[in-house]
């Protein structure tokens, strides 16, 4: 259907329907412009996506900050302190990613109080994991990192 004062005519099959039926509701269109109503929908329907995306996104550092507390909680104030589990994880500790058969170590490096911070990891050590304060991976330490197991400097 050609709208009228156009002199070109539009393929039916490119052109917006006037009502959409979707899973947030009907959306209506005139001329292809959304309506008043069905624009505010979609923003609010944005608005809640954009909403559950932060959430989802903030999950790992969320995690990463209860592991600073829990670790500052027990006295682990500083850059040479760290938590080293005494026995394997069951299902009692709510680690994002924590698994039955790894034996953890624990550090938190404080960049900002603390200035640069060398780590040494000696020979046959690891494998171990630096993640950043989103828990965004950062290097590998021991066998799977560069120093492939010969003990390094990071």
């Amino acid at each position: 259907m050609q709208p009228a004062g156009y002199n070109t005519s539009i393929p039916v099959k490119i052109t917006t329907p006037d009502r959409v039926e979707t899973r947030i509701g009907t959306l209506d269109f005139s001329d292809g412009f959304p309506t008043e109503a069905t624009a505010e929908l979609v923003y609010d329907h944005l608005d809640f996506l954009r909403g559950v995306e932060a959430f989802l996104c903030a999950v790992p550092a969320a995690s990463l900050e209860a592991m600073r507390a829990g670790s500052e909680g027990s006295g682990l104030t500083a850059c040479n302190r760290v938590a080293i589990a005494d026995e394997l994880l069951g299902s009692g500790p709510l680690f994002l990613t924590g698994n039955t058969d790894t034996v953890y170590a624990s550090a938190i490096l404080d960049l900002e109080r603390d200035g640069p911070t060398v780590v040494e990891i000696p020979a046959g050590c690891g494998p171990g994991t630096v993640n950043d304060a989103w828990f965004r991976f950062v290097i590998d330490m021991g066998k799977p990192g560069p120093d492939r197991g010969a003990g390094g400097t990071y």
